[in-house]
């Protein structure tokens, strides 16, 4: 099996419909979906037909618990997660064959955008161009850290074995440590100029109306992520204090609180931005 495609899902059959025939049909390529406790009827027959349809049957809902599903039973020699809303370019898999025999760990690739509500071009995804860009032309190694989302790229399957790798198991974020780790243990990487994966802007997704109890879950993982660094000699990406303190003030605890004044304190956390920290010309 080359290809093992891992796809969480939540009552959006139609959309995952969409993505399914965005996938070619090849025997080296499985498609995992995990059912996230859908509410929704439908007919799944059609379904069922272009993948492996699992239902989530453990206690924890969530995006992250789906994949960790996925991931046990994926037999593929390369990783590739996407979303049910979403879908693969139409080259996506002539780009994918042209570097499958690589030795590196991770490849990132080239993403698209589009409101799914207009077709309209979306900038969800320009951070993470900027980052392969950055990556092609200077070898900047901040993709390794900074590209949390799991879809837009090609892992290798036993990175993640050798290292233990899992999702999260929260309703938001869950993707970050895993993209963060896999980044740090990979041992090469590389970055192609080309799209694979389109991705679509909702109006009422949890990047575009994040809650405050998504918030809070999204501070505690970023925390994590900073204690990770800092423990691998990574402060230099770190959120930074002033970052953190600006996105997430209306949403800290007295728990938090103490977490990020702890760091601090100890010299654990960065406190300035790159932009600032790079001027003053230290790292």
């Amino acid at each position: 099996m080359k290809y093992s495609i891992i796809v969480p899902h939540f009552n959006d059959f139609k959309s995952l419909e969409r993505l399914l025939d965005s996938i070619p049909h090849r025997d080296d390529i499985e498609v995992i979906v995990v059912d996230d406790k859908s509410t929704d009827t439908y007919e799944l027959t059609n379904i069922k037909s272009k993948c492996i349809f699992l239902d989530n049957n453990t206690e924890q809902k969530s995006a992250g618990t789906c994949r960790n599903l996925g991931l046990k039973i994926a037999k593929g020699k390369w990783l590739l997660f996407a979303d049910s809303d979403d879908v693969f370019t139409d080259e996506a898999f002539n780009y994918l064959d042209a570097v499958s025999q690589s030795n590196d760990d991770i490849i990132y690739f080239k993403s698209l955008s589009l409101v799914e509500e207009t077709g309209e071009i979306s900038d969800r995804n320009s951070y993470l161009l900027d980052l392969v860009n950055q990556h092609l032309q200077t070898g900047d190694e901040s993709i390794r850290y900074r590209y949390y989302p799991p879809w837009g790229k090609l892992i290798r399957h036993q990175l993640v074995k050798d290292n233990n790798i899992s999702f999260d198991q929260v309703m938001a974020s869950n993707d970050v440590m895993f993209s963060v780790k896999t980044g740090y243990y990979a041992k090469s990487i590389s970055s192609v100029d080309k799209p694979i994966y389109c991705v679509m802007q909702r109006k009422n997704s949890l990047t575009t109306k994040p809650s405050k109890k998504n918030q809070k879950i999204r501070l505690v993982v970023e925390l994590n992520k900073n204690d990770f660094l800092y423990e691998k000699g990574l402060k230099y990406y770190q959120t930074s204090l002033q970052s953190l303190l600006s996105k997430y003030k209306d949403v800290l605890s007295s728990e938090t609180s103490f977490r990020i004044v702890r760091s601090f304190i100890s010299f654990r956390q960065r406190v300035l931005p790159n932009s600032i920290q790079d001027k003053l010309g230290f790292k």
